[in-house]
């Protein structure tokens, strides 16, 4: 037997079924929205979240830094995410919950304990500057090519 699937190009995915947009060069203090599953536990062991359902977390950005993390700029902003689940979340500037749209404006790439009471209180994101901007336009205008 010869199985036969019919493979149609109809376009890019974001045209299809959309996108957020981007931001960069958003000044310190910017109120973000952050969307994750977070699932993991807290150093003291408390599994705050199961990791099955949506989670968000708002609140303000901030200079952050960090000794094992290489990046030249870091955000932070206040979010009880545990990281097992929340790694990659979506950060949105100016989210609309009725259009359930914004521009995403950072990425979760670690979460840390900063009063020391044994619980995650911030989330951490690399800066999108003007350079994330280049690399994402570069990226849009370089098309993979078809798969059909």
């Amino acid at each position: 037997r010869i199985l036969s699937i019919g493979l149609k190009d109809v376009g890019t995915l974001g045209s299809n079924v959309g996108g957020q947009g981007l931001a960069y060069n958003q000044k310190i203090g910017t109120g973000i929205f952050v969307f994750g599953y977070p699932s993991g536990s807290h150093p003291d062991g408390n599994h705050a979240f199961s990791g099955s359902t949506l989670k968000w977390s708002y609140g303000k950005t901030f200079k952050a830094s960090s000794p094992t993390i290489k990046a030249q700029e870091l955000v932070g902003i206040k979010s009880s995410f545990t990281g097992e689940g929340a790694l990659g979340s979506a950060w949105l500037y100016r989210y609309s919950s009725t259009k359930r749209l914004g521009y995403l404006n950072g990425v979760t790439i670690g979460v840390a304990d900063r009063d020391g009471n044994r619980r995650y209180d911030t989330s951490v994101s690399p800066y999108f500057d003007g350079e994330t901007y280049g690399v994402y336009k570069t990226a849009a205008n370089n098309w993979s090519g078809k798969i059909v």
